[in-house]
């Protein structure tokens, strides 16, 4: 195993096959297209990448949420296991925290052309709001990006000191520079291999809510939004598990990928991919059931806002979109990982490659549904995906292989010391175990099943058992939800259309509006509401209604408004000049739309729309949390830093020789 584990980390060393370079020079021209739409979108400003008045967030925060989830895969997948002390989790670690640096410095990047201009990102760190999610978000994120580099960077010491020391003939002069600097000092002995070891764990233990908390914060920048669905309190525990759902898949792509480019099949077995497959239909279950727990609460309540926008997510326009997801993205993979005969490489790829693309789909739906809605009309406005945020989003992509490529260019593509070390206890078990079923013999066969790589050691039957009973529940979630969303409105008996007519008058202040409700045969319309409204452009051309209130009918047909007269129409106009306003009414009939006349009016009194809000009852904790929340990531960065410092002490302190196990 030893001379193995060696002899393939020094296969990307090589000089690059013509694949490797044709592969290569493609994602480089994609990244390049990227950049491209980037530069032109900033000197043609957001609305080459179709954001519009409609639409105030789109693409490319839902590419920020994707790209920063997909790291939590590597990082925290891989902190668990090391935690638990799974020796299985040897050959992929590197490849996985690998993924994970890659993927959050990709998501991080992509905050750039999501906030338009670069100078704002300057003034986010220059000028912060101490009080915005999105300056926490930032912190969150940066911290978490230095302790993913410090979770990869450290476990690297030891591999390179292997490689300096026996194989400097597959380096090349400018690795044997770099390894030698960076493992000088090295010598692997139990002083150095304790203080690494507790650094790692550390780390690890850090790593864990650190990711919780950037998908947390990011989710909390869409529930303090007062827009339908985004306000919700089960968001950042679905965001996290979301992350951790799209992050394993990327890491089955990224080791299936590389298995297959380096040969690496001796060494990362069938029975890997089976395990994080197990993994990933856990978050799927889990995801799909979060997913319908926020969906049906709204549904059946039936508010207006949140009605809209699952009636359109469901039922309406994006109806198609969501379903894709939930099949293909979420079931599909769970049954693939369910059924035996799919449950194998060839299975967890291709459950791991559905799963991406409609993850990332269910953050454009999240995203674009609730922008694109009208608060004031009740209407949906549109986006439209232009090529700049598409080459965009496909740069972010192609980045991802092509700087795992270059990166493995540099360092050991495994953890060559941990796998060594698993190794080596894993003999002295077996040798233990022989020695106990033998005690009279020096030597004998284990009656032990032996994995051979194919399938894992002992019984799954009840695991599919209870993956395809969970799959049972969620499609049966799935279908009460379906038949909770909305109802039909009852038919009713058809009329003719009535006339209605309304006049306004200033005075004292306050401004009364008078509706005149006429029936088809000319006689006055009792106990009808009629809704009033006036009409602005406050908020785009052309312009649109607000609402004022509705008022019923007397019966004499007449319905008076006095705008400021009562608590329930305190509005009053906030400029002077002219100003038109309207009543509406409805008729009963099934097929009848609403009739509306305006009046405009001459306003000379105004007052000011804005009212200070009163004093929050803990707004005096306000700077006391700030201070807590910046010592908080002020010591997380000086432990990360200590863990770094502690290992370079000891790496260049101590000269002890290690036995060697090449």
């Amino acid at each position: 195993m030893n001379h193995v584990a060696r002899e393939a980390s020094l296969r990307p060393f090589g000089k690059p096959s013509r694949l490797w370079w044709v592969t290569v020079i493609a994602l480089a021209l994609v990244v390049g297209a990227g950049i491209a739409a980037w530069v032109i979108q900033l000197k043609g400003g957001m609305g080459v990448a179709g954001y519009n008045d409609h639409a105030f967030w789109a693409i490319y925060i839902a590419d920020v949420i994707t790209f920063i989830g997909v790291s939590y895969g590597g990082a925290v997948v891989s902190a668990i296991l090391r935690l638990t002390g799974a020796t299985w989790r040897a050959p992929l670690t590197r490849l996985a925290e690998g993924t994970a640096v890659v993927t959050v410095l990709i998501g991080t990047a992509l905050i750039v052309p999501h906030i338009g201009n670069p100078i704002r990102l300057y003034e986010l760190v220059t000028r912060p709001n101490l009080s915005a999610p999105v300056f926490w978000d930032f912190v969150a994120v940066m911290t978490y990006t230095f302790a993913s580099i410090v979770f990869f960077a450290l476990p690297l010491v030891p591999d390179m000191a292997v490689l300096h020391k026996g194989h400097q003939s597959g380096l090349g002069k400018r690795r044997t520079t770099l390894y030698a600097k960076a493992s000088r000092g090295w010598s692997g002995a139990p002083k150095q291999r304790a203080v690494l070891a507790g650094a790692l764990g550390l780390v690890s233990i850090m790593i864990i809510p650190l990711a919780v908390s950037v998908h947390s914060v990011l989710a909390w920048a869409f529930a303090s939004t007062g827009r339908p669905w985004w306000h919700e309190s089960i968001w950042a525990p679905q965001f996290v598990v979301a992350a951790l759902y799209s992050g394993v898949a990327l890491v089955i792509l990224v080791l299936a990928g590389f298995r297959r480019g380096y040969h690496l099949e001796s060494l990362i077995h069938p029975r890997h991919f089976v395990r994080l497959g197990f993994i990933l239909a856990t978050f799927a279950a889990t995801y799909l059931y979060l997913t319908f727990a926020d969906l049906l609460p709204g549904s059946y309540v039936g508010e207006p806002g949140p009605a809209a926008v699952f009636t359109d997510l469901m039922v309406g326009r994006l109806a198609l979109w969501f379903w894709m997801f939930a099949i293909v993205g979420g079931l599909i993979p769970l049954l693939l990982v369910a059924l035996p005969w799919t449950r194998n490489v060839t299975g967890m790829v291709i459950a791991a490659t559905l799963v991406l693309p409609m993850m990332w789909l269910k953050r454009i739906l999240l995203v674009v549904g609730p922008a694109t809605y009208d608060t004031v009309t009740g209407t949906f406005g549109t986006y439209h995906f232009t090529w700049v945020p598409i080459a965009i989003t496909l740069a972010a992509a192609a980045a991802v292989p092509l700087l795992l490529m270059l990166l493995f260019r540099v360092v050991p593509l495994l953890s060559i010391d941990e796998m060594e070390e698993i190794d080596a206890m894993q003999e002295i078990d077996e040798m233990a175990k022989t020695l106990a079923a033998h005690p009279h013999s020096e030597s004998g066969g284990s009656s032990e099943p032996v994995d051979d790589g194919g399938e894992l050691v002992g019984t799954t039957t009840g695991t599919s058992h209870k993956v395809a009973g969970a799959t049972g529940v969620l499609l049966l979630v799935a279908l009460i939800g379906m038949l909770g969303i909305g109802t039909a409105h009852p038919a009713r008996a058809a009329t003719s259309a009535p006339s209605i007519t309304v006049t306004g008058v200033e005075g004292g202040g306050k401004v009364q509006l008078t509706a005149t409700l006429t029936g088809a045969n000319g006689q006055p319309q009792a106990d009808a509401p009629v809704a009033f409204f006036f009409t602005t452009t406050q908020f785009g051309t052309p312009a649109r209604p607000v609402p004022l209130g509705s008022v019923t009918t007397d019966k004499a047909g007449v319905a008076k408004l006095i705008l400021g007269g009562d608590a329930d129409h305190k509005y009053r106009p906030t400029k002077i000049g002219p100003q038109e306003f309207g009543a509406s009414f409805t008729p009963t009939s099934a097929d009848a739309k609403p009739i509306t006349s305006t009046t405009t009016i001459n306003i000379t009194v105004a007052r000011s729309a804005y009212t200070p809000a009163p004093p929050k009852p803990l707004a005096g904790l306000g700077n006391g949390l700030v201070i807590a929340l910046f010592s908080i990531v002020a010591a997380i960065w000086l432990t990360l830093i200590a863990q770094i410092w502690r290992v370079r002490r000891v790496r260049l302190a101590v000269q002890e020789p290690a036995t060697s196990t090449a």
